[in-house]
């Protein structure tokens, strides 16, 4: 039985006058009345035999003797507990309220004749308090047919870009939309762009070749997302060479076990390239030949319902997050996940139904998909496909006891712990980012939030000597949490230095957030900085990357703007178990090797992924705004 709400991830535009929308507000109760009823006997009462009701979270059976109620999902195959159909049914009556007159953002037909500052911005009817303010925005995006709409929610980077940006162009020639979200255009008609298809050139690697790539892949790629089982490797190279060195006519006509074989191979190579592309740049032709060579056999390695072709899915979203505009990287997580679901990979199997082996390798892949979807979920805002109300597998298991000394232990190590940081911040991201209407959290909730994020920071700190791709993971998933965090705080004081009511009291931001963005454009440095084939110079630098240096980047400007209202007073920097908050003014004496650098990394990002040049120059401009007024202040 599925009921999730339909319409949560729309691109269509939201108007309170739209017949269909109308028809469907209506029909919603009903809808989700009928839901319930639908809602099976939960399992303890058809043990018992017991008449079962269908009251949420639970029958009243279940209530009374105080244990779970669930029941039998036949769609997804699995058990599912009641709360978990309640939470949907809370998201669906809030959605249902979001599109209220009052509380919705408005976007309408007449909005293709107004200016482009306005045109990003929100039309609401009135003034809601800022504590609960939603900042979930729709955006119009000019594509080569039509205009669209993306929606974004405010844990993006672009809902900041729009806030910060409104209030220092007056000139909305300035500010257009499509330079800075023009990346997003992409491919709606299927999984794989068909301008992606490259002349496949009549070369054949060498095994010296291959295996050098690969190995690249593996200590890279599969250290952060170990789902490629490399015991089978060497039987996956040579049906590789086998079919490359084949000149009849049965070359290139795979199919069974030696099509994934091959295109393991093909795509393995393929993302090796591209990652190590930002140092010989001549690999890029090397890496459209691998991946178009791959590209014949998608259909036959990805029709079946297998844990080959959910890793096949996972290879393809990898070589997405280096070239975004060769897939659709959405519709590739959400068929993965989907999969990951029918197969089980989300639930702990029996012991005695798999190898130790083949249940490691299980965790992995799941976890693995998990990081991703959510990482890339909310860069942009989006509703998770992976509840945690489902999952039930364990964390992969750690391969060291105590704290590794050598570098491929701590890479490991790291990246384990990699896992547990992405399952605190999806907690932090459902309460604060998904309800359509925010929780008024005060400052003490965030601040008791970041302690126990910097307790996971703290466990995991390792020798810089040591540093590599597992502890840059982390360094960057902590700064880009602490961030992610006090975004909401961020928005919200950003909103209110443009009120127009002089009595405004000034509000309390903590200095974190500047600290940890400053801390994101420092790694990302020396990652850019390190030669190549060092333990910190093979770091992948995916799409992500790009849009974490630009939320760090955001986030830096957004405080200096503050400082400059001067009607927000920032904390000092907290201490564990000091209960006392102390005001201070914010240190910016780095503020311009800071913003130099982050101008650096985003022109880089702007040369190796089209469309992204938006962001540096929006960037740089509110730089050459924001910076000679703070030194003007006497502030930097």
């Amino acid at each position: 039985m599925d009921i999730r709400p339909a319409g949560e991830q729309t691109t269509q535009p939201i108007t309170a006058s739209s017949p269909s929308d109308v028809a469907a507000t209506l029909n919603l109760d009903e809808k989700l009345e009928a839901a319930i009823q639908l809602l099976p006997s939960c399992q303890r009462c058809k043990r018992l035999r017991r008449k079962c009701d269908t009251n949420l979270p639970s029958c009243r059976l279940c209530l009374k003797a105080s244990v779970e109620c669930s029941f039998y999902d036949h769609s997804l195959q699995q058990v599912l507990p009641r709360s978990y159909v309640l939470s949907l049914l809370k998201r669906a009556q809030e959605l249902k309220s979001r599109k209220s007159p009052k509380m919705t953002t408005t976007i309408s037909v007449d909005m293709r004749q107004r200016q482009p500052t306005r045109e990003l911005l929100p039309v609401r009817s009135d003034e809601p308090d800022l504590k609960s303010m939603n900042y979930d925005d729709h955006f119009m995006l000019s594509t080569a047919s039509d205009r669209t709409f993306r929606f974004f929610g405010s844990s993006s980077v672009f809902v900041l870009t729009v806030q910060l940006a409104s209030q220092i162009f007056d000139d909305p020639s300035q500010f257009k939309a499509p330079d800075f979200l023009s990346s997003l255009n992409r491919n709606e008609e299927g999984i794989i762009d068909s301008g992606a298809m490259v002349a496949t050139r009549h070369s054949v690697p060498s095994k010296e070749m291959l295996s050098t790539l690969i190995g690249y892949y593996i200590s890279t790629m599969n250290t952060l997302y170990p789902f490629i089982d490399e015991s089978m490797i060497e039987a996956d190279l040579q049906t590789y060479i086998c079919d490359q060195n084949n000149d009849s006519k049965t070359k290139g006509r795979l199919s069974g076990k030696a099509a994934y074989q091959f295109f393991r191979i093909s795509m393995m190579c393929a993302v090796a390239c591209a990652n190590k592309s930002r140092h010989k740049p001549h690999l890029s032709a090397t890496d459209d030949d691998f991946y178009a060579k791959g590209l014949k056999y998608v259909e036959a390695v990805t029709s079946e319902v297998s844990g080959e072709s959910l890793q096949a899915l996972l290879l393809l979203i990898l070589y997405c997050l280096f070239h975004p505009r060769k897939g659709d990287i959405w519709k590739l997580l959400d068929y993965a996940c989907r999969l990951s679901v029918e197969l089980g990979y989300h639930t702990e199997l029996p012991l005695d139904q798999e190898s130790s082996r083949d249940m490691a390798l299980r965790r992995s892949t799941f976890w693995s998909l998990y990081t991703i979807e959510r990482i890339v979920g909310q860069i942009f805002g989006r509703p998770s496909d992976l509840p945690e109300q489902i999952i039930t597998t364990e964390y992969p298991g750690i391969l060291v006891t105590g704290s590794p000394t050598d570098q491929a232990s701590v890479q490991v190590f790291s990246a384990a712990h990699h896992y547990r940081l992405v399952y605190l911040r999806s907690e932090i991201y459902r309460d604060i980012y998904l309800p359509t209407k925010p929780p008024d959290h005060d400052l003490e909730w965030f601040i008791e939030r970041y302690f126990s994020l910097l307790s996971w920071y703290e466990d995991v700190q390792m020798n810089e000597i040591l540093a590599g791709v597992g502890t840059s993971t982390c360094n960057v998933a902590f700064n880009s949490t602490i961030v992610f965090l006090f975004q909401p705080l961020l928005l919200r004081a950003l909103s209110q230095t443009t009120a127009s009511s002089s009595e405004t009291p000034v509000q309390i931001i903590a200095s974190e957030s500047y600290r940890c963005a400053c801390g994101l454009i420092r790694t990302y440095e020396n990652i850019m900085r390190a030669p190549d084939d060092t333990a910190l110079g093979i770091y992948p630098m995916t799409i992500m990357s790009a849009h974490y240096i630009y939320l760090a980047g955001l986030t830096i400007m957004a405080y200096v703007q503050l400082s400059i209202e001067a009607r927000v007073q920032i904390l000092s920097p907290l201490e564990q178990g000091n209960p006392q908050r102390i005001l201070q003014p914010m240190d910016y004496s780095d503020i311009f090797q800071i913003s130099n650098s982050c101008l650096v990394l985003l022109t880089w990002c702007a040369q190796t992924w089209t469309g992204m040049s938006g962001m540096a120059d929006m960037f740089r401009r509110m730089s050459e705004i924001f910076l000679p007024e703070l030194a003007r202040k006497g502030l930097a």
